[in-house]
């Protein structure tokens, strides 16, 4: 018997003890019964975890959601004869909010999935989230993710912004991240996925990833170790990249090299909300490289200023202005 269906016959066991005990009448077998199957060890803490989905159910019948899961989990349930039987008899007495935990109960893996867990991160923030599997997930400045981790897959949408993805393997379990309409699959990897438009980029760290994108069944890629691709580029095409300086911002710094400033600049107001408005565009392609912590918006624009003829001036509302200091 694997793990999976040892909890899911603990979880039943669970629900039908919890319902008998809860009946007008419990006889004295049942209570001695129901102390021998607490004996058994997982038993007592499972029964434990069932006193506030029973204290819910009175809330979640009016939910919708749950409503949409009680026909699916009902629907599911109806052709094996011996799970109906394992609650009809206990839970008749207790009517809609028995009905309720049986559902709950049956429909655990459906309502995990529907219910994704979500973890998100503010402007100037990172943050590294390991989850239940060992995999970890390192957030951006301004990122979020949605978590659902299933028995034949691990799904996780990347909503906005920029995560790296160190994946735990699991051949059973492949772990799937869709950024827009990319899908990257991967089984025990390390990747970087941003999202770009209604495309993502992406670049590999270690191991392999296939990447599809939903716009054609023939935008693939395989990547390997210092490979990306961008989805949302006109032509995608795999290429070669500095890994450490793509994937800087993970050790809280940014990395530029031969970046034009334009580009620079709009880097690091992702990581700040008081933004460099470059008004000086001509200096916008000349190309800069240097190393600063994310969210030293200062430090920045001082080495912008010392190199260039830029004027940097704050407006009312905290800007940084960008200006060219040679100008009338």
């Amino acid at each position: 018997m694997t793990v999976d269906e040892d909890a899911d016959i603990r979880r039943k066991e669970t629900a039908s003890w919890f319902a008998r005990l809860n009946q007008r009448k419990v006889s004295a077998a049942d209570i001695k019964a129901f102390s021998a199957w607490r004996r058994v060890p997982g038993n007592a803490e499972a029964y434990d975890r069932m006193q506030p989905v029973w204290e819910a159910t009175e809330t979640l019948a009016d939910d919708p959601e749950i409503a949409a899961l009680t026909r699916q989990a009902r629907d599911a349930a109806s052709a094996p004869a011996r799970a109906r039987a394992l609650f009809s008899d206990v839970l008749k007495p207790l009517g809609a909010a028995g009905a309720l935990v049986a559902v709950l109960v049956v429909g655990l893996g459906v309502w995990s999935l529907s219910r994704p867990t979500s973890y998100d991160t503010a402007i100037g923030e990172q943050r590294t989230v390991r989850l239940d599997d060992g995999s970890r997930i390192t957030l951006d400045t301004a990122s979020k993710v949605e978590v659902r981790l299933g028995r034949d897959r691990r799904s996780v949408a990347l909503v906005e912004g920029q995560a790296l993805f160190d994946v735990e393997g699991d051949a059973d379990r492949p772990f799937v991240v869709t950024a827009g309409d990319t899908r990257v699959t991967a089984l025990g990897t390390r990747f970087d996925v941003r999202r770009v438009g209604s495309g993502a980029r992406v670049v590999l760290i270690e191991g392999r990833v296939a990447v599809r994108d939903g716009q054609g069944s023939d935008r693939a890629w395989s990547l390997a170790p210092g490979q990306q691709v961008l989805t949302a580029a006109p032509r995608p095409a795999v290429a070669a990249v500095d890994v450490p300086t793509a994937t800087s911002w993970a050790s809280g710094r940014l990395t530029f090299r031969e970046t034009p400033i334009g580009e620079a600049v709009a880097e690091v107001n992702r990581y700040s909300p008081r933004p460099i408005e470059l008004e000086a565009t001509e200096f916008a392609a000349i190309r800069v490289s240097g190393v600063f912590n994310t969210g030293d918006v200062d430090g920045f624009v001082a080495a912008l200023t010392d190199l260039y003829p830029l004027r940097a001036t704050r407006s009312a509302d905290g800007t940084i202005v960008l200006s060219d200091s040679a100008a009338k």
